[in-house]
């Protein structure tokens, strides 16, 4: 998280360096702060560089300038803003150019500036529009420069960190269950939930870029494995749950076949069969459902190694 923080940081720098440095060769200093606002605009931790992404950016702009322009020769003030919002907003997602949706909205606010209405002619509004094209390309440009995302790459990454957080789960409690180990913290949804939901939107990203049924994306079933990891998180922690719930049950012994359940060495029947006959005084209730549970987490367990052994046997020459 720090590295990442640096590295935005010096992308930011380079970013309004190299503007200035346009602004002042262009002579064009006294509105430097149009691309500027651009760059802060682009520059983010969940910015995409990509071409599509630059194209909807500056268009987006491009229309949000021009619309505020039309609007302004009829309102002035704040209701010129509004109704310019309600023009600009639906008219760029209609046209497909969302990524330009920020700098197009604030684009009507920056036109409040402008001391008389009457220097608001078509040559302020191209020029403005070109000081924040130029922001955004310059920004776009760094970003692709300096440490270039690869979504694909981040997926692996996050996928493997999700693998790793639940075996070391599993881990813990079937050492718990089997006396071996101390009792596990309360589960943290979070440590789970925001990786898959960063995941979900690098795909969401590299879909938008790349679609189609041959992109790299779906080649490497990555719609499959998140629908998969987001039945799978909901899967575990309702089981953790009832373990949880069983933790409390008075005198419980050593339960080494429930254990082997969760580290998959073991079925769900011969685990429950273990448990009713270690702990007969068990509600019926509870045995039930943490059977359902076991059997529904197991099965998602088996059908995520298939996948995977079947990417593995793709991969091959």
């Amino acid at each position: 998280m720090a590295h990442e923080a640096l590295r935005q940081s010096l992308r930011l720098g380079l970013s309004a360096a190299i503007a200035c440095t346009l602004a002042i060769h262009w002579q064009r200093v006294d509105f430097v702060w149009y691309p500027l606002l651009a760059i802060l605009f682009v520059i983010d931790d969940r910015d995409e560089s990509t071409l599509r992404a630059a194209r909807g950016r500056i268009l987006g702009t491009i229309t949000g300038g021009l619309v505020a322009f039309l609007v302004h020769t009829i309102l002035v003030g704040w209701p010129g803003v509004l109704v310019s919002l309600l023009i600009t907003i639906p008219l760029v997602r209609r046209l497909g150019w969302s990524p330009g949706l920020s700098t197009a909205a604030v684009i009507p606010v920056i036109f409040l500036s402008v001391e008389a209405y009457s220097a608001l002619d078509w040559t302020y509004v191209f020029n403005r529009a070109l000081d924040t094209a130029v922001g955004i390309a310059v920004a776009l440009l760094v970003c692709r420069l300096l440490w270039p995302r690869n979504r694909l790459q981040q997926l692996c990454q996050l996928d493997a960190e999700l693998h790793a957080l639940l075996l070391q789960r599993r881990q813990r409690i079937a050492d718990w269950l089997r006396r071996t180990g101390s009792p596990p913290e309360p589960i943290r949804p979070a440590q789970l939930t925001s990786r898959l939901l960063e995941a979900q939107r690098l795909l969401a990203s590299e879909e938008a870029s790349h679609g189609g049924p041959l992109s790299p994306a779906r080649q490497e079933r990555w719609p499959q494995r998140l629908l998969l990891w987001q039945v799978l998180i909901q899967r575990w922690m309702l089981c953790e749950r009832l373990l949880e719930r069983l933790g409390r049950q008075p005198s419980l012994q050593p339960l080494p076949g429930l254990a082997a359940a969760l580290t998959g060495a073991a079925d769900a029947s011969a685990a429950m069969a273990d448990l009713a006959s270690r702990s007969p005084d068990l509600g019926p209730f509870l045995a039930l459902s943490l059977e359902e549970e076991l059997t529904r987490l197991l099965l998602l367990l088996r059908r995520q190694q298939r996948l995977e052994s079947t990417l593995v046997a793709e991969r091959r020459p």
